[in-house]
């Protein structure tokens, strides 16, 4: 991705680029899935049940092989909020971890909604995917730190206790 600062992009930059980030999240969805099963295992625990070398494919979790996760889910909503706040950047109305934290917000409700509310336009086309609407196990602490449009901060976090998702 040579170039100079400030210059625009060229085509082939452009398709290297995409092509990075669909690698990018593809890894992440791939080896989500991978881990997903032993998770809260200890590796004598995974050895146990999966033999010496671990596991080495897919295995069931939350009902099926390959199943999307919590994490995965949150990594599209990740995106789609840094896309946001690239497209509001250009409109001088640019504040990162307000679009994030909203992009998190459309997120939860995947958790708690039965589907889509197509009648949200504004939510986007992310959020109108249905097969996002499954619940994957997120934690207690996660779902409650996004339970209202209050926004922590690094100073005053929402849960102050908790280590992350």
């Amino acid at each position: 991705m040579g170039g100079t600062a400030g210059a625009v992009w060229g085509r082939a930059e452009q398709q290297d680029f995409r092509s990075r980030v669909r690698g990018t999240l593809l890894g992440v969805a791939v080896g989500d899935a991978l881990g997903s099963p032993v998770d809260p295992l200890a590796l004598d625990a995974i050895r146990a049940a999966h033999g010496p070398e671990g596991l080495a494919d897919l295995a069931a979790a939350h009902g099926r092989r390959g199943a999307v996760t919590h994490l995965t889910q949150l990594t599209l909503f990740s995106v789609d909020g840094l896309i946001r706040a690239q497209v509001r950047r250009d409109t001088g109305a640019w504040h990162p971890p307000t679009d994030l934290h909203r992009a998190y917000r459309r997120w939860a409700a995947t958790q708690r909604d039965w589907g889509p509310d197509l009648r949200r336009k504004d939510d986007g086309w992310l959020a109108h995917e249905e097969w996002l609407y499954v619940r994957r196990g997120a934690p207690r602490a996660l779902l409650l730190g996004l339970g209202d449009e209050t926004m922590g901060t690094p100073e005053s976090p929402k849960n102050p206790g908790e280590r992350g998702p």
